[in-house]
């Protein structure tokens, strides 16, 4: 027989047994739809949680801590490798440190972010502080805003977005901030008899309150007064008046980026003014009234973390392993990833799993019809034999029946696992927490449900290779059948 000849009597054989071949094709397609929508559900859960950590921050980001350099005295120490390994905590204030620090034992938090940028694959190292400074809006102000300090001239290297302006950058103006689209709601009348009590300020229709300050259109000033606004406690002496600072507004944060809570400053910017304020509240105090002052003089040009800009998310964790070999503590969110690609796999394999017992299934199905068939054609099967048909052909003749069972149901199924797909896609995000017992944020925009083309080749593969392998043995014993015993068989 040819080819061709074999696959229109396989094509004719389905369509004597429509019925039969039917049921069959219906468990190959339930088998189908589990795998591919178990392992979809897998990805999809594995994109989402990807999605939330790129939220949290770069993948190409390092944070930091330098806590270490500080010393027990509230002075600067320095972080050296030994010659043997390990590392040595150097007091930069001591007669020693000051003989083995190569000329740099004044500034050992620079010395920290020159020795990472010479790290292979790192592109910059960014100093970062946190400070709390107010703003002024008319008579309300803002008195914890708070702000990352950073180097205007290296923040472009971490994709901080904004919704609205740009991210600081070199050249910008002294007073250029970029504020957290919730400052608004942070605006206090601190000279109200309750400033913080909210439950007489107006509400929207939603029942939102108004903060009293749009932070898009409203002028808004700056001072270094961390007084400013409050009503002078009894018997405080009277105060200087304090300086207001024109600001300037370059961009606005998105609403859930990673510092969507937070504001922008350059750092040198605040270190200059902030010696200024500190100068001017120290004058005409005695020597024990301004040693609280004088400590924070000391420490305006420390900071306690950096954060590293990396060339490519793949040397994430190698620089991280450098960093930490140089006595820093340092953390990467591609950690995190790395954390949930192991879940992962172990959701996907046990997924699979399940669907790959409904196709177990669908195959006992199938090798239960093939050999319910050949007890039905054995005559036929006989005289195929009698008139010259190899023996191979009728072995290849139910392999391809039972292939044709595999692919129908395999390509039925596809089709009706991206309908299944679009049902899980557009479930409530509260449904889905409930029904699958993890969170997916919606505002990330992913799927819960992900069918790439390569699971749409692997499951109809895996159906038709099941299929055929559950026709095998039918085949086998069609073509050991005895033609002649065949032939009187009724």
């Amino acid at each position: 027989m040819i080819k061709l000849d074999i696959l229109l009597l396989a094509l004719k054989n389905f369509k004597r047994r429509m019925l039969r071949s039917i049921l069959t094709i219906i468990g190959v397609i339930i088998g189908t739809m589990a795998i591919i929508v178990m392992v979809s559900l897998g990805i999809g859960i594995q994109e989402n949680m990807m999605l939330m950590i790129e939220r949290w921050g770069d993948l190409t980001t390092i944070q930091v801590n330098l806590w270490n350099l500080r010393n027990n005295d509230g002075g600067a120490s320095s972080v050296r490798p030994m010659s043997r390994g390990g590392m040595m905590i150097v007091d930069s204030s001591s007669s020693s440190s000051r003989s083995s620090s190569r000329g740099r034992n004044d500034d050992p938090w620079q010395e920290a972010l020159d020795a990472i940028e010479t790290i292979n694959h790192v592109v910059t190292a960014m100093p970062m502080k946190w400070a709390n400074l107010r703003l002024v809006s008319g008579k309300y102000v803002s008195p914890w805003a708070g702000f990352n300090l950073v180097d205007s001239t290296k923040i472009s290297h971490f994709n901080i977005k904004t919704s609205q302006g740009r991210m600081l950058q070199e050249g910008d103006g002294d007073f250029a901030l970029v504020l957290s689209p919730t400052l608004g709601e942070q605006f206090y009348n601190l000279r109200a008899r309750n400033p913080y009590d909210w439950s007489g300020r107006p509400t929207d229709e939603f029942g939102f309150v108004i903060p009293y300050v749009d932070i898009y259109n409203d002028e808004i000033r700056l001072t270094f007064d961390d007084r400013y606004g409050e009503r002078p406690s009894q018997g405080e002496a009277t105060r200087r008046r304090p300086k207001l600072y024109d600001v300037e507004i370059v961009g606005y944060q998105e609403e859930m980026g990673n510092y969507s809570w937070t504001n922008f400053m350059d750092m040198e910017v605040y270190n200059r003014y902030m010696n200024e304020h500190l100068r001017n509240l120290m004058r005409g105090m005695q020597k024990e009234e301004s040693e609280m002052y004088q400590r924070m003089l000391d420490e305006l040009n420390t900071f306690d973390q950096a954060i590293v800009k990396v060339d490519d998310r793949n040397n994430v964790a190698d620089v991280v392993t450098q960093i930490r070999d140089l006595g820093y503590e340092s953390w990467s969110n591609m950690e995190s990833v790395q954390q949930v690609n192991e879940q992962m796999a172990v959701i996907q394999l046990v997924m699979g799993a399940i669907g790959a017992v409904a196709l177990l299934v669908a195959a006992i199905n199938i090798a239960n019809t093939m050999i319910m068939s050949i007890y039905e054609r054995t005559k036929e099967i006989g005289i195929m034999k009698v008139i010259g048909c190899r023996l191979g052909d009728v072995c290849t003749l139910f392999l391809l029946e039972a292939a044709l069972l595999g692919f129908i149901g395999g390509i039925i199924g596809v089709g009706a696992s991206f309908g299944a797909s679009a049902i899980l896609n557009n479930l409530p995000s509260e449904s889905i927490n409930m029904m699958f017992g993890f969170y997916i944020d919606p505002s990330v925009g992913g799927s819960l449900s992900v069918i790439p083309f390569w699971l749409i080749l692997m499951a109809l593969g895996i159906s038709v290779v099941i299929a055929v392998i559950a026709g095998l043995y039918p085949s086998i014993r069609a073509m050991r059948l005895s033609a002649l015993e065949a032939i009187r068989n009724e």
